[in-house]
């Protein structure tokens, strides 16, 4: 792969590119049939991501999570459910990302959501424990449950993670903590 500001380009495409410029009668064509290949390799289908920039979560799929997490909390009282309402853009982040990121560690994605408690903390992904799970694809968050309040300001659940390809699960326990006014990520147990 060769990098022009920040895009990655595949080194054949690239060299397609270059090869057809440099032995054609018109270059100009020669150089619109390169760029079109290249763009070919590059493009990906409407409301996909490209490969380079890793997988993530459908729109489908991120309304599908947030009904979840709503529904799963629908049976604790009112302020529960008003606390994991505010917090559900940071929930809704933190579980899409670690469905979809696929390293051994989530703590480069996730450490923008931590809490001070959770300083430079490894956080084994669930993908450490699907070696069947197809790479390239998000896992499935197949449910949240085991909802928990150990106090005023932190909430505690359980996420599934699904693979449908391979049948694998993992699951992960999450607690989140409000702290001046923003939810953070407390701690994840799995």
């Amino acid at each position: 792969m060769i990098s022009f500001k920040r895009v990655l380009v595949p080194t054949a495409a690239l060299a397609s590119l270059l090869a057809g410029c440099a032995d054609g009668a018109n270059p100009l064509q020669d150089l619109s049939s390169g760029l079109a290949h290249v763009h070919r390799t590059l493009s990906v289908p409407l409301g996909s991501v490209p490969t380079m920039l890793g997988p993530s979560l459908s729109p489908e799929e991120q309304a599908k999570l947030n009904a979840n997490l709503t529904a799963s909390a629908s049976t604790r009282d009112a302020n529960f459910r008003r606390m994991v309402n505010s917090a559900q853009p940071t929930i809704a982040a933190v579980l899409s990302k670690t469905a979809c990121y696929q390293q051994p560690d989530d703590w480069p994605v996730l450490s923008m959501y931590a809490s001070p408690k959770m300083y430079q903390h490894y956080l084994s992904a669930p993908w450490n424990s699907m070696p069947y799970a197809p790479k390239g694809r998000c896992l499935t968050i197949l449910r949240t449950d085991a909802w928990s309040q150990p106090s005023l300001n932190a909430f505690r659940f359980r996420a599934v993670y699904y693979s449908p390809q391979s049948g694998e699960s993992q699951q992960r326990q999450y607690e989140f903590v409000n702290l001046d006014g923003t939810w953070l990520l407390n701690e994840v147990l799995g």
